[in-house]
C-alpha cells in the first residue's frame, strides 16, 4: 500500500467513525440509563426511536454491529468486504443527509438534551457526508493498484482495549445515578464519547511487524 493511499484510508476511517457516535450513545445509554433515556432518529421518511432497550433499539444495535465490523476490517488491512461496506454506509448516510437537508431543513438538527445540543445540520450534514463519500470513492479507485498490508495486533491494541473496558464500571455508575440530564449524566455522556474514541484508537493502533508502544 502506498503512503498516500494509507493516509487517505486513515482519514476516511476517522471521518466515517465520528458520526457513528450517534449510534454508540443510544446503544450504551439505552443499556445503562434504562427507560429514563429516550432517543430518536430518522432515515429518509422513516422515523424511529425508543426509550431504554425498547422501541427500535434492536435496529440501532444492528447498525452499530455493522459499523464496528466495518471499522475493524478497515483498520485490519481493508480487505473485502470492507470496501463495499464502506461505500454502502457512506452512500446511505449521504443520501439521507441530502434528503433531510432538502425536505426538512428546519428539523434536520443534532439535538442532545443532556449536553444541551441543538445544532442545525442543514448545511453541515450534506457537506460532511458528501465529502466522506467522495474520499471513500477516491480511496477505492486508488486501491485497485495497491495491496493493503495486514497490520498486526500489537501491545498498544491490548492496552487501549483494556482502558476501553475499564471505563465501563465508572460509566455505568454515572449513567445510573442522579436525575436524567443531571451532572452525573453529563459526565457519563462525555465518558461514553471518550469510550468510543478509545475503541477506535484501539482498533487503529496496529503495527506492521514491530510493537508500537504507548
Amino acid at each position: 500500500m502506498s503512503p498516500r493511499s494509507s493516509r487517505l484510508l486513515r482519514l476516511v476511517l476517522i471521518l466515517t467513525a465520528i458520526p457513528m457516535i450517534l449510534l454508540w450513545l443510544p446503544v450504551v445509554r439505552g443499556l445503562m440509563d434504562g427507560n429514563t433515556y429516550q432517543w430518536g432518529s430518522s432515515f429518509l421518511r422513516w422515523s424511529y426511536g425508543g426509550s431504554g432497550l425498547g422501541g427500535h433499539y434492536w435496529l440501532v444495535l444492528i447498525q452499530l454491529i455493522f459499523c464496528v465490523s466495518l471499522l475493524y476490517l478497515g483498520w485490519s488491512g481493508a480487505q473485502p468486504p470492507f470496501p463495499w461496506m464502506l461505500i454502502l454506509w457512506n452512500l446511505t448516510q449521504t443520501v439521507n443527509a441530502f434528503y433531510n437537508a432538502l425536505v426538512f431543513p428546519e428539523d434536520y438538527r443534532l439535538q442532545g438534551d443532556t449536553l444541551g445540543l441543538n445544532v442545525s445540520l442543514a448545511w453541515v450534514g450534506p457537506a460532511y457526508f458528501g465529502t466522506t463519500l467522495l474520499l471513500s470513492v477516491l480511496w477505492l479507485i486508488r486501491r485497485r493498484n495497491n495491496h493493503e498490508a495486514q497490520p498486526l495486533w500489537s501491545r498498544s491494541n491490548k492496552i487501549l482495549l483494556s482502558i476501553f473496558l475499564g471505563i465501563i464500571p465508572v460509566q455505568w455508575l454515572l449513567l445510573r445515578i442522579g436525575p436524567p440530564h443531571g451532572t452525573a449524566d453529563q459526565f457519563g455522556v462525555l465518558l461514553t464519547i471518550f469510550q468510543w474514541v478509545m475503541l477506535n484508537w484501539a482498533l487503529a493502533a496496529r503495527s506492521n511487524g514491530s510493537t508500537t508502544n504507548v
